[in-house]
């Protein structure tokens, strides 16, 4: 072969890879679509606009539980420093828990909650 048939021969090649470079590329974020629908396949649906809602009313119960945090319930830690300085070095909050009568009476007030044999029999 001559150098003008190997360089026609190098770019085919390389048009080639490029071609198939894209096939790849599709079939990856097909590959990655169909994982993500998989992931959810199965879920229940919750619009956007009622996990808004959820997550404020979610906060709003744990703002109200740290706002209400007695220091009774905390386990701290004190120090001194090199200045002759108390410091806090610690604090352990694992004292402190969120109620899971709390998220239920969110999750009631947000949706219909029903057994799982009840929704079985309808």
């Amino acid at each position: 072969m001559n150098k003008e048939q190997l360089q026609t021969k190098v770019n085919t090649l390389q048009e080639n890879v490029e071609a198939k470079h894209v096939e790849l590329t599709n079939a990856q974020n097909e590959l990655n679509k169909a994982r993500r629908e998989l992931v959810d396949a199965g879920k229940p649906i919750l619009p956007s606009k009622v996990a808004d809602d959820l997550v404020e009313a979610l906060q709003d119960v744990f703002t109200e539980i740290v706002n209400n945090i007695s220091t009774h319930d905390l386990d701290l830690e004190f120090g001194i420093d090199y200045g002759n300085q108390v410091t806090l070095e610690h604090i352990d909050f694992s004292n402190i828990g969120i109620s899971e009568s709390d998220i239920y009476e969110v999750l009631q007030c947000m949706f219909s909650v029903v057994d799982d044999e009840d929704d079985d029999n309808s």
